[in-house]
Order: C-alpha cells, then structure tokens, then sequence
C-alpha cells in the first residue's frame, strides 16, 4: 500500500479505481459462514459474505474466520485500510492482512 494518509470515505465514493478504503458502516446482512479452501495451501477456512450499509449504499465485505464471530447483524463498524477489489463482478472491501476491523457500536438488545 502507498503511504498515503486514507481519509474517511462513503460508500458511494467506493469504486473500482479505489484500492483502499477506510469506511464507518453497519452490518446489514451476515450469512451463515461456509467453508473454503485457501488457494495457497488448501487449509479450510471460514468465510461469510457480508453486507455493510451507510446512509450512502451498501457494499459487500467477507469475513474470514475469527471476524465472522466478531460482528453481529446491526453492529456499527469501523474499517481501516479496507481493501478495494471487484470480485465475481462485486465490489468488495476487506480487511485483509493491513487493514483493522472495529467495532464501534454493538447492535441494541
């Protein structure tokens, strides 16, 4: 990643020329988790695709084993150096290896 400073964005400003993102969002959709197999060393992994949503648009965002327990539908998260990418014909952010995951407001119970 450049070393660029990433400003807060809105997810209508997220577009395919976007590699990086830092986003404040709510889940909105949370599926239950399925098993892939890493493309690297074909160990399982836990995936979710998930949807996050602010007053702007919606934008799906994966979440990969210990951050599928981490969120709930209705939490209010924060990212950080998400990571930008058009996926089966989606566009995506995650987390990946720099980014961070926050949450900043559990769902009300």
């Amino acid at each position: 990643m450049d070393n660029l400073k990433l400003i807060d964005m809105k997810i209508r400003d997220v577009n395919s020329k976007v590699k990086w993102a830092n986003l404040k969002a709510k889940v909105i959709k949370k599926p239950i988790a399925s098993i892939v197999y890493s493309r690297f060393d074909h160990n399982p992994l836990g995936l979710s695709n998930s949807t996050i949503s602010d007053e702007t648009g919606s934008i799906k965002m994966p979440l990969w084993n210990n951050q599928i327990n981490m969120v709930s539908i209705g939490d209010t998260i924060q990212i950080k150096n998400g990571r930008v990418k058009t996926f089966r014909g989606e566009l995506q952010v995650s987390v990946g290896k720099t980014g961070r995951l926050k949450i900043i407001k559990h769902k009300p119970k």
